[in-house]
């Protein structure tokens, strides 16, 4: 089991998204791994289709994936609750890890679209 990085629950498995962390970026140049559930990766897609890449986001905080402080983005996650059963909350991401986001989801939608065309008998090249 492990944890996703934004709301904490844990998952047999989660889905990893390089980040860079400025502090660890001798040790890790090609940066660190985090994991993020789906529903999390969702959410910070639809964060990432919503923000006008022309405009600067006036939150100045820190960035819950990589440590950057600087410029953020709310990122609105579901955090698993025994007796509310679930609460929404809003972390702060910076552009840089929204990027990476956004290009491992476009990895794993690929990837599930990929499976399920096998899994159901498509996809397959036949030859004659």
């Amino acid at each position: 089991m492990t944890d996703c990085d934004l709301c904490g629950r844990a998952l047999p498995s989660v889905i990893p998204v390089r980040v860079f962390r400025s502090r660890l970026k001798f040790a890790y140049p090609e940066g660190v791994w985090k994991g993020l559930c789906e529903s999390c990766l969702d959410s910070a897609q639809e964060t990432y289709l919503s923000i006008n890449k022309d405009e600067i986001s006036c939150r100045r905080n820190k960035c819950v994936l990589c440590g950057k402080k600087g410029r953020v983005y709310p990122v609105e996650i579901q955090i698993p609750d025994f007796s509310k059963g679930v609460v929404k909350r809003k972390v702060n991401v910076c552009t840089k890890c929204l990027d990476s986001i956004n290009e491992t989801y476009i990895r794993f939608k690929r990837e599930q679209i990929e499976s399920s065309a096998c899994e159901h008998g498509h996809g397959y090249v036949h030859e004659h």
